[in-house]
């Protein structure tokens, strides 16, 4: 079960897939994306194909919470969850 403070802030995702696509991290923090989808997400619909159940299959999605975009450098700087964040400081407010 959701709360609606969490379906708000899932509601800001613009379903870009950018997140689902594997990256490498350098040592001194460079982040190279790859050509190299999550299994599950689906190229030609920009979907995940088990969404409803993406924390549970094992692979490496991350639910994106408030706290975690505000430290991830391997967000690109459109996803909607990053601008949010600049834009508002949503992170700071929920602590």
């Amino acid at each position: 079960m959701t709360t609606r403070k969490e379906q708000e802030w899932e509601e800001i995702c613009r379903r870009c897939g950018q997140c689902c696509f594997n990256k490498i991290i350098e040592d001194d923090g460079t982040v190279y994306a790859t050509p190299i989808p999550c299994r599950y997400f689906d190229i030609v619909t920009r979907t995940c194909k088990v969404y409803h159940k993406r924390f549970e299959t094992g692979e490496e999605c991350i639910k994106l919470t408030p706290e975690l975009v505000k430290n991830a450098i391997w967000l690109p700087e459109d996803c909607a969850y990053v601008q949010r964040i600049r834009r508002t400081g949503e992170a700071d407010k929920n602590k």
